[in-house]
Order: structure tokens, then C-alpha cells, then sequence
């Protein structure tokens, strides 16, 4: 055989090598997705090894998996780059929520972290690397600015997000007050140009009011001084129904949550339980605040406190929900350092409900009967709010009963 006779085949096996590297990649990455994603579950569910699993278990897989990778890749590859854009896709897999931040960047992100969205107000998260507004804070930087829930970011300061991992565009968001963030936004297929500039804000504080004679109790954030200020507002209230207005509540203080679920709820309300089923704090309440029926409204935002006042008022008084079903997410997270200087971010424990235990780990959902679509085409300009309206007349149709305290 000629030379040219044999350089054929040796050319054929580079380009099955080429066609064996892209199969190795997706077998290897769909591995680790799975064995990542079930981390926590094999961690509470395994009764044998009493739930000793956790992910730390699936790092030593993780190392062997980037060697298969990049053994398998013909062109020479950058480590780094490597397991940056593969943990990427890994915690973006886990939950929303989760992050991994590259070695020199943890210090950075540790301090945006302490700033949150105190500069911005609007809390963005990223699912199979579209990054999207979950909610907006009233009276912050960021509804002046015009954001609304359900747009999505598709660049920031003429970066395209698809390209910027979470930590990167939550450090953006949190940067120093006076910075100004020009953001491309889709909203329902148009394309919106926003400028934001970050600053201090006041988050709004609860506020009552009777409508069509029911109460109608907003809850825009949970923070230390909430408890007070609901049963302060609630005082002398004697109606027959309360309606709590939960929409938009994303993030804030899980201790609060329980703290305002406590003032309508007596004895054990939930407790938080880490991977290894071990209750880390357990929270009751006294009740007896409200006597009459509660009824509690949320959209697809409600997460985190949100849902564990939600679950809690729907399981210790019978509370009623309306709305849409919650976010699905209630959890705390933790910043774990990996030996390769970098750090993850994921949930290392969860709230469960009390008698029956089950974990806030899914959506909290809405029946048929009881459910009013949130999600509106632009804020009507006379200010009025048909989500609310919608959700009163269900309630003023509902027969009527007490509530089970």
C-alpha cells in the first residue's frame, strides 16, 4: 500500500476519534448531571447507610469523569475552562439556585453575596442558561428602572448572559452603589432596553386593607421587625376572612416566615433538617391571633419564606390558596470551598412540615377551582389589580366555614 493509501485510514481514525470524543463528553456529562442531581436524594433515602451520602461522595467520580473528557479530546484543552463551564452546567442542573464560583473569584463573590439584592432589588436566577427575572422588589432601583417579573436577560452592559455564568451576573448586580447596569431584557417577544442604576432601597413594609369586606393582608418582605408589624396591623381586625397577599415574595428571612406562621398557628409549625436527616432548628407558634378563615394568594415568584408561611397556614388552619402555584424552592445555602480554591454554593439543608414531615422541596400548587392566572400583559394604567380582584370573587363565592386552629 502507498504512502497515500496509508494515510487514509490514520485520517478516518482521527475523525472517529473526533465523532468518539463528542459521545464520551454527553455520556460523561449526563453521568454527572444524574449523580449530582441525586446526591441528596441517595443522602435521605438510603436507609442502610443512614445518609451518609452526600456530594462530597461524587467529587472523586467528577475528577475521573474530566480525565475521561479530556483523554478524549484530540486539540489540547484548558483544564480550567474545562471544569469551570462543566460545574456550570452541573449546578445549573441541581437547582436553580446553586453556583460555582472559579478559584479567584471567591472572595469577590463572597461579597456580593453579603450585598444580595440590596443595590438592584430584583432577584435573577439562571435554568439551562437562560437567566430570568424571578421578582422585582416595590420601591427598588430595579422597578424604577421599569424590570418585571418574567423578563429575560439576554445581556448586561453589552455582554450576552448565555456567556456569563450566575455568580458573574449576580456579582453585576450587587456591585457598588452608583454603578449603572444596561440590561437587554425579552419580554413576551419584544425586545427592551433598560437602564439600571443600583442603590440603597427600603424594602416595603406589610400593609392591611378591607376589600369588599374582606381583609387583605400584603406581605411584601420577611425581615426581622414583619411579625410585629402584621399583628400590629392585624390588631382589632374582626372580619370574617383575611386574605395574604404573597406575590412577588422571593427570598428573605425563613425565621421570620415561621415567626408570622406562629401568630395564626399554635405548637410545632416545621423544622429545618440537613442531608443527613438531622433537625438543625425546629420552629412552633402560640397562635391564636385571627380567629376567622384565612385565605392566602401566590403566583409562580412565591418562593423560599413564601411557601413556608403558605404550607404552614395550609396545613396547621386550612388556610385556602389561590393563585398560581409557588416557585418550588425553600432551602438555605451554604459555600463550600473545593480544593481547587474555587467554591460551590449549594443547599445543604431544607424546611420540612410538621406532623407529617414532608419536605418544601417541590411546588406548593393551586387547585383548579382555586386557581387565578398572575401573569399580566402590563400593569393596568388605572391602577387597579385584577389578580386580586379575580381572587376575591372566589373567595366570596366559597361557602364559608371556621378555620381549624
Amino acid at each position: 500500500m502507498d504512502a497515500e493509501g496509508r494515510g487514509r485510514p490514520r485520517e478516518h481514525r482521527r475523525r472517529g476519534v473526533g465523532g468518539g470524543r463528542l459521545a464520551v463528553v454527553c455520556l460523561s456529562l449526563l453521568l454527572v448531571f444524574g449523580l449530582a442531581g441525586g446526591a441528596w436524594l441517595g443522602a435521605s433515602d438510603d436507609a442502610e447507610d443512614g445518609g451518609r451520602d452526600s456530594i462530597y461522595k461524587y467529587l472523586t467520580l467528577w475528577e475521573e469523569v474530566l480525565r475521561l473528557i479530556r483523554g478524549s479530546y484530540v486539540e489540547a484543552t484548558d483544564g480550567r475552562s474545562l471544569t469551570a463551564g462543566a460545574m456550570d452546567g452541573v449546578t445549573d442542573a441541581l437547582d436553580p439556585f446553586s453556583v460555582y464560583v472559579p478559584p479567584g473569584e471567591v472572595e469577590s463573590y463572597r461579597a456580593a453575596r453579603e450585598v444580595g439584592r440590596r443595590h438592584s432589588g430584583v432577584l435573577v436566577l439562571k435554568e439551562r442558561g437562560t437567566a430570568y427575572v424571578v421578582a422585582v422588589d416595590g420601591g427598588s432601583p430595579a422597578e424604577a428602572a421599569g424590570l418585571e417579573r418574567n423578563d429575560i436577560v439576554a445581556g448586561i452592559n453589552g455582554r450576552s448572559s448565555r456567556a456569563m455564568p450566575l455568580w458573574e451576573l449576580r456579582r453585576q448586580l450587587a456591585g457598588p452603589v452608583g454603578s449603572e447596569l444596561e440590561l437587554e431584557l425579552v419580554r413576551r417577544g419584544n425586545s427592551v432596553d433598560v437602564s439600571l442604576t443600583l442603590d440603597e432601597y427600603e424594602p416595603l413594609q406589610p400593609g392591611f386593607e378591607e376589600v369588599d369586606g374582606v381583609g387583605v393582608l400584603r406581605i411584601p418582605s420577611f425581615g426581622s421587625g414583619t411579625a410585629a408589624r402584621v399583628e400590629a396591623l392585624l390588631d382589632g381586625y374582626a372580619g370574617d376572612s383575611l386574605l395574604i397577599d404573597l406575590r412577588g415574595v422571593a427570598g428573605g428571612s425563613a425565621e421570620a416566615a415561621y415567626a408570622v406562621a406562629g401568630l395564626f398557628a399554635g405548637g410545632e409549625l416545621g423544622s429545618l433538617v440537613d442531608r443527613e436527616d438531622r433537625k438543625l432548628e425546629t420552629f412552633e407558634g402560640a397562635g391564636g391571633l385571627y380567629s376567622g378563615s384565612i385565605d392566602v394568594l401566590t403566583d409562580r415568584s412565591s418562593q423560599g419564606p413564601a411557601e413556608i408561611l403558605t404550607a404552614v397556614l395550609r396545613q396547621s388552619v386550612d388556610a385556602d390558596h389561590y393563585g398560581e402555584s409557588t416557585f418550588g424552592y425553600a432551602g438555605t445555602l451554604q459555600q463550600i470551598e473545593l480544593p481547587s480554591g474555587g467554591g460551590l454554593l449549594e443547599t445543604t439543608a431544607a424546611f420540612y412540615t410538621d406532623p407529617e414531615g414532608e419536605r418544601l422541596n417541590g411546588r406548593i400548587r393551586v387547585s383548579n377551582d382555586h386557581r387565578v392566572n398572575t401573569f399580566s400583559f402590563g400593569e393596568p394604567e388605572d391602577g387597579s389589580d385584577p389578580v386580586l380582584e379575580d381572587a376575591l370573587e372566589l373567595i366570596l363565592e366559597a361557602p364559608t366555614a371556621p378555620a381549624q386552629l
